[in-house]
């Protein structure tokens, strides 16, 4: 990964190094005198620690993962699997295909970006509720495990029903919508695609408020 300079250079600590190393180095000349090997050993440690410092920092920044981007593969991947993490084994048969679905739905989704960056905004919100769905049923499936009273075991079937049912609707509208980009991009576009995107945004909030 390349070093950037410019956020190493904004760091407090940065300058302590360098005024440190300068101070060391100079109190080295000082006790040994002003002689070559002097400098030499001097310039070696600072060479040395200023190297270690940079090192350092480049590898702690390549740590730092961006979260927000739902549109990255790697990124959505890792919000899902957090979510996988907390289904309990009884609930994969359930749990499998809506995953499925959600990881389907972020390909379509960067599919259609690629043809139609100007709806960027608008899918990234679309995942978002995709990735809320997947969290609504990660949490009616551990409800469900927990509710003993048949009339609410029934009402709770019923709302991860909905949620379930959603996903796979948001499943298969991103695949038209990544169809119908494909075409328009063969004709004159279609100005209806942000709308049709909206409405599908509109259909998973509902289920997530219910």
């Amino acid at each position: 990964m390349p070093i950037n300079w410019s956020a190493l250079g904004r760091q407090p600590q940065t300058y302590g190094l360098l005024l440190g190393t300068a101070f060391g180095c100079g109190l080295l000349v000082i006790l040994a005198g002003n002689r070559p090997v002097a400098w030499l050993g001097g310039g070696a440690v600072a060479t040395v620690m200023t190297g270690s410092w940079v090192t350092a920092y480049r590898s702690s920044s390549s740590g730092v993962q961006d979260d927000s981007d739902l549109l990255n593969a790697a990124t959505f991947q890792r919000r899902i699997e957090a979510i996988h993490a907390q289904v309990a084994r009884d609930g994969y048969q359930t749990w499998q295909p809506v995953k499925a679905w959600a990881l389907q739905s972020q390909t379509f989704a960067m599919g259609i970006c690629d043809r139609e960056s100007t709806l960027r905004t608008e899918l990234l919100e679309a995942l978002h509720t995709v990735v809320e769905l997947a969290q609504q049923v990660a949490d009616g499936l551990q409800v469900q495990a927990q509710i003993q009273t048949p009339t609410y075991q029934q009402m709770a079937k019923r709302q991860l029903k909905q949620s379930c049912d959603r996903m796979e609707q948001t499943y298969k509208q991103l695949q038209q919508l990544q169809d119908q980009v494909a075409l328009a991009s063969l004709s004159q576009g279609d100005a209806s695609l942000p709308q049709r995107l909206e409405t599908l945004i509109a259909a998973n909030k509902e289920i997530l408020e219910t």
